[in-house]
Order: structure tokens, then sequence, then C-alpha cells
């Protein structure tokens, strides 16, 4: 006997003493009751509970006593808990406890995985089950195929001549076939262990079968962490050969992991590293080491040429360690440093992180606040060389800390702000370091404590104009131990100084407005009145002696670039500045102006040990002019231009022009800079040189790119570079061409890279081939 309901308005919520059914709803037709509980087709469930219920919409429901077997058709939506299923029709029988979902099945997971079937045999708990003509696309996108599919324990699906991939939009010619696929006999899909395995599987790009693969093992999309092999690297360099990096992944605990990398190379041995992470709640921590074997260290000198530090050593170690904290919202410190058995180990190697010719170690506590602002840092710098006996390393300072504090008081009083200014330094350094005739590193030690309070105060009058009165006073204390005393360093092991500065800034800003555009054109006058620097250039410099007098620091108080120096005298800076908005999105920006010692000791034409200041453009009474223009269309083109010109017979002393253009598919640049010869600050000949760079996107996944300097004095072209790259959700490849050119003392090198990700699986990556 059967009892059919066909377009009933009836609800059934008689419970059925089915498994896993509590509760049954079908009608005919949206039933307002219904449609309100489905707003607007919203399928999300209730939370999986241990006696969940079961909702199903139909527009046909019947039930068949004799075979306990109830049949939904049309329609069809059912809600169990977080599973959420449609489906042409729907048997479920009450004494196997078994539903069978037929046509057009969809199926969502609480997982967030989508399956899409013909035909899905499961239990009514949705535990176990088999499909039929399957395909899956989990929440990342990563799609599996197959003809048909077993799932036990509610955790375990076995997938059967199975497909995988993680392409969504990289298509090859037919629409169908991702880019790249997996094919194998058996996909194991393990929700416990949150894996996906593969069993006798074959690597496939474009539909062509390239590599037959050992099973193997992936996290699943919602495995934040699994232990297991990581893609290995492979690839070849003159001094080790063919190379072949292979990392194992530990996942330790949930703040805890580690990596441990066996490598071999052809020409030198093997190298063991490991990498040890963990992290805390307020930051973490990395510790690496790494040894290696040299069973023939000789044969670095072969390629060299001649002895290497890398061919003297036959076992050859390493340890590094960075890490950050935050130890309130305020404050934090961390480190990055590293230790070696000789002076090139790292970068003979390279060693992910530490493999610059010029390394920095460091360790910082720093605060910041609202008016205040702390930093503390200690800095070591290796420089990694193969030649034995450089001397590079010791020439470098060891800081053994710098000091930076700044705090902004408001003046209740006059109105204005104080600020407190505090700068100390303590240095040591093995061996003097000497470049054309410039003593740019003391041996032996020193150090410098530099404090700083300065007043300020804005006051605008009714007719516009704008006056900011500054008053500044400032000590330091330097102290020095030197082995080799150059000519010019002031006598002792000690000295003060004093500067107290009393200065006026004046600038009245007019608004022009015509038409469809708007101008602001701001005339600035500032005097400083102050003694002379005490000692002028008979001090330590290690922090000022990258100086440029330019547009950018026209109106600074104190144009040197650190504290070891400091600008005395009375100085005067007037010029111009201007800023214009159009309609049509141009807007433009201009300075020009001119500095003049008024009175006093110059610090710019005062011999300096690094030359800092000579040939500045500020070393006479009357400076050259300098000025700075930009230009920007809004849609993609802008211009940039800045020089130095002669206050003489305004001849470009320095001077830069840059170009830019870009669109959504094009992206260039285009640069110019010349720089007269400055004798005193080490540079006897005109420079100029010109570069350019280039970025084009060939199609929405291809790019291709590159750069070059082309040095105008030498006729010849410094650095290119070339480059490709292919990119979309499933897969990236990117491969780079680069030529030094041959220059005075070094050969020409030229070098090709490549690297390839396939998303889900990892990358492949080759290092860059150097050819000299």
């Amino acid at each position: 006997m059967s009892i059919e309901y066909h377009k009933s308005m009836w609800k059934i919520t008689s419970a059925l003493k089915a498994g896993g059914i509590a509760t049954l709803v079908a009608c005919a037709a949206i039933a307002p009751a219904i449609s309100q509980s489905l707003t607007s087709g919203d399928l999300t469930g209730p939370t999986v509970t241990e006696d969940p219920r079961l909702i199903l919409v139909a527009d046909e429901l019947i039930y068949n006593r004799d075979q306990d077997l109830i049949t939904a058709k049309g329609g069809i939506q059912l809600d169990y808990g977080e599973y959420q299923l449609v489906s042409r029709s729907i048997e479920y029988n009450q004494t196997t406890g078994r539903v069978r979902a037929i046509g057009n099945v969809e199926l969502l997971e609480p997982n967030g995985n989508r399956i899409y079937a013909d035909e899905l045999d499961i239990t009514d708990d949705f535990a176990d089950g088999f499909v039929q003509a399957l395909r899956v696309e989990t929440p990342d996108n990563t799609r599996i195929a197959a003809s048909s599919a077993d799932r036990s324990d509610g955790e375990v699906t076995v997938f059967h001549d199975g497909v995988y991939t993680a392409c969504k939009t990289c298509k090859t010619k037919k629409a169908s076939r991702p880019l790249w696929q997996i094919k194998a006999r058996k996909v194991i899909s393990n929700g416990k262990s949150k894996t996906i395995r593969f069993e006798r599987p074959v690597f496939e790009v474009a539909g062509v079968p390239l590599i037959r693969l050992p099973s193997f093992t992936i996290p699943t999309h919602n495995s934040k962490r699994k232990s297991g092999f990581l893609p290995p690297k492979f690839g070849y360099s003159s001094k080790l050969g063919f190379e072949a990096r292979v990392p194992y992944y530990f996942a330790l605990a949930p703040n805890m992991d580690a990596t441990v990398t066996a490598s071999g190379f052809s020409k030198t041995g093997f190298m063991t590293e490991v990498e040890f992470r963990q992290k805390f709640r307020n930051g973490q921590y990395t510790l690496k080491l790494a040894g290696a074997h040299q069973g023939n260290p000789r044969q670095f000198d072969t390629v060299a040429g001649r002895a290497t530090t890398d061919g003297a050593e036959t076992q050859r170690g390493f340890i590094a360690s960075k890490g950050e904290f935050q130890i309130n919202p305020k404050w934090k410190f961390g480190w990055n440093g590293m230790f070696q058995t000789d002076q090139n180990f790292a970068n003979t190697y390279t060693i992910d992180g530490y493999s610059s010719t010029r390394q920095t170690s460091q360790a910082y506590l720093t605060g910041l606040g609202t008016t205040s602002y702390f930093d503390l840092h200690a800095y070591k710098f290796d420089i990694q060389s193969d030649t034995i006996g450089d001397i590079s390393e010791k020439q470098q300072a060891i800081v053994h800390p710098v000091i930076d504090y700044t705090r902004i008081f408001s003046d209740g009083i006059t109105g204005g702000d104080l600020k407190l200014t505090h700068n100390s330094q303590f240095l040591s350094r093995d061996q003097q370091k000497v470049v054309s005739g410039r003593t740019e590193g003391l041996d032996g030690s020193n150090g410098r404590t530099t404090t700083e309070i300065e007043w300020k105060k804005q006051i605008i009058t009714e007719s516009g104009l704008v006056f900011t009165p500054l008053l500044a006073a400032r000590g330091d204390y330097n102290s020095f131990d030197v082995n080799t005393a150059p000519a010019g360093l002031a006598s002792g092991t000690s000295a003060t100084r004093g500067m107290v500065t009393a200065g006026l800034e004046a600038k009245y800003p007019l608004l022009v407005s015509a038409g469809s555009s708007s101008h602001v054109i701001e005339p600035i006058a500032q005097i400083f009145a102050r003694n002379d620097e005490r000692l002028s250039g008979g001090l330590p410099n290690e922090d000022a002696q990258s100086f440029v007098f330019d547009a950018s620091n026209l109106f600074e108080r104190d144009k040197f670039s650190g504290f070891d120096r400091i600008e005395g005298g009375t100085r005067a800076n007037i010029g111009i500045r201007y800023a214009g908005s159009f309609s049509n999105g141009f807007t433009t920006s201009a300075i020009f102006g001119q500095s003049f010692h008024l009175g006093g000791k110059n610090s710019f034409a005062q011999s300096d040990l690094t030359g800092a200041g000579a040939d500045s453009g500020l070393e006479t009474d009357r400076s050259d002019y300098v000025g700075a223009f930009t230009l920007d269309s809004g849609k993609g083109i802008s211009l940039t231009a800045s020089g130095r010109f002669d206050k003489d017979n305004f001849d470009v002393n320095r001077s830069s022009l840059s170009a830019n253009f870009s669109t959504d598919r094009l992206q260039t640049s285009l640069s110019h800079s010349r720089i007269k010869a400055q004798t005193g600050y080490g540079s006897s000949t005109d420079r100029e040189e010109i570069s350019g760079s280039a970025s084009l996107k060939l199609t929405d996944h291809w790019r291709v790119f590159g750069n070059t300097t082309y040095d105008l004095d030498a006729s010849n072209f410094t650095t290119s570079r070339a480059g490709i790259k292919y990119d979309c959700d499933c897969y990236s490849f990117q491969s780079t061409y680069e030529h030094k050119h041959a220059t005075a003392t070094s050969k020409a090198e030229w070098s090709v890279g490549f690297k390839m990700n396939f998303r889900t699986l990892g990358s492949v990556e080759a290092p860059s081939i150097s050819i000299k």
C-alpha cells in the first residue's frame, strides 16, 4: 500500500523513527511559512548537534508504507544540520537508514566543500556513502573529479580514477581542460588528518602527461600545518655545481614548527639546514643552523682561479636567529643576527635571508607614544667575501649602541611647542677605512652624546603673513680613542661643543583662482643666527658623511644629514614655493631658492675627515641655486625634475629628470642624472647616466619587463635586466636574465634564473646560473 500527496499544502511534522530524520516538511507550492524560513533561497541550516533535525522542501512527496520508503520529487531542498543538498529526487529508506539522491545532485558540506554528482547514496547521518560521476569544489577553489567515490566513517573519501587541480581561470584553448592537473588511480581525502593522498599519480600540463610521480600527500585547504616533505629545489651554480635541496617540515605544536633541509652539491658535498620557529602571544623568534662537509674544497679555488676562503675549509657552519616581541602597545624589541665559521659560508651556499654580500646584524628596542619616540639600536656589519685576508669587514663599525629620543611638549605659556631631541652613539672599528683620501672610518673607538631643546611657534597675522620664531640650544660631548689619528682630527681624547640658534621664518601664501584652476604662490624667507661650529671638521664623523644640497633641504635649519656635523654661523634661506591644480586633473608643484652665509664660520667651507660638504654648492657665501618641479596628469603621466645650478653662470652642477607613464597594461619610466666632479668629496670625474624600465601586460596572464642603465661618460651599459612572467590563479612562472657589463675592475657577468609555483603543491626555484 502506498500513500501519495500530490500538489498538497500539507506539512508533515510527525516524528519518523528513521535513524537521523526528526522532521519532514513537504509542500506543493511555496507556502508562506516555509518561504519565510528559507528567505531568498537561504539554505543555511542549523549547527549540527547530537540529534540534528532534517528539513526537506519538495513539490511532491510519496510515502510507501509497505517498503518504508519516502520519495521526494521536484524543487528539492534538504537541510541536515550544516549539510545542504539539492537534487531532482530523493529516496529515503527507513529500514536501511540510507538516503539516495538522483539527478543533478549538489551537496554543501560543513567544511565548505561542494560535491556535484549524478547519484549520491549515503547514510542518513551523511557519514558513509557511495557517489557516481563526482566533482568536488573546495572553498580555496581546488577541484577533484572522479568516476566514483566511497565515503566511510564520515572522514575518509576515496576517489577512484581521480583528477585533482587548483586551476579555475588558467585554462588551455580547450575550455574544459585546466592548465595543470594530477591524475591518480586513487585520491584519498582524509578529514581527520586533513590530508589528500595521491596513489600512482601522473602530472599533466595542458592535457599532456609529463611525469609519473611517487605516491605523495598534501594538506587540505583547512589544514594550517602538516608535517611532511616540502617541494624540493634544484639549481646550478659555477661554484657548487648541480644542487638539490629537499626540505621536510615538522609541525611540532600549535605554536612551534621546524624545517630540516638536506642538500647535495655535485662539486662540493652535502649541507644540512635546520630552522626552528616558535610563536608567543606577543611575538615570535626563529633559530637557524647550517653545517656543510666539503669533500673537495679546492674546487672553489679552481673556479675562482685563486686561493679562496671557501677552499680553505672542509667543515663549515652557521648559526642565526631573529625575533620580535611586542612588550605592550607602545614598546617592542627584536633582533636579527648571525655567526659563521668563516666570512663567506652563508653567501656561498645562498642560505635564505643571510646570503647577501653585506649582512646587517642588529638588536633593537623601540617605543612610540603620543608625543614621544625612543629607539635603541645595536649593529654589526658582516662583509661576506671569498678573498683571503679581505679587510672590508674589519673596516666596518660595530655600533653598541645608537640611541634616539624625541619628545614634544606643549608650551601653555607662550602657545608654542617645545621639542626635546637626544642622540647618542658609541662604536668601535678594528681597522681604519680610507677611500680616495677621505677617512670614512676611524680605528679604535669613539662616541658622542647630543641633546637639543627647540622652541617654535607659528603666528598668523590678519593679512595672512605667517611668522615662525624659533629658539634652540644644543650640547655635544665627544670621546675618541683611536689607534691611527688622521690629519685634521682634534687633539686629545674628548671634546665638547655647543650651539645656540635664534631663527625666524616668514612666508606669505597667496591663493590665485583663475577659472578652472587654482594656484598657491608662497614666498619664503628664513634667517638663523648662531655661533660658529666648534672644532669644525675636526671631530669623528660617522653619521653625516652623505650630503647633498638640493631643494629638499633648502629650508632646513641644519642641512647636515646626521648629528656628528652641525651647521654654524648666520645663514639666510630665500625661495618660493608653488602649487597648482586644474579641473582636468593635472597638478603641479615647484620650489626654487638660494642660501646665503651672512656671518661667522661657514661649516660647509671647512675641511672634513670624510669630505662632507665639499663642493656641495654651500661652501661660498652665496650658494648655488636649487629647484624642483613636478607635474602629474592624474591619468598615469608624471614628470619630476630637480637640479642645482651654478650661482655665477647657472651651469648645471647636479640634475635629475624622470618621467613616468602608466596604463592598465603598460608601466614605463625613464630617468637621467648628472653630477659634476666633486674632488673634495672623492669624485674626480663627472658622472652622467640614463636608466629606463618598462613592464607590459601582454594578456591577462602574461607580462614582460625589463630595465637597463647606460653610463653616458663611459659610453656603455652597466646593468641590464629582462624577464617574462605568467601568473594566474593556480600557477605562476617567472624567468629573468641579468647582464652586468664589464668595467675597468671587473669582468662581464650574466645570470639566468627562473621560478615556478603550483598553487597548493609548492614551488620549484632554480638559483640564478651565473657565468663570468
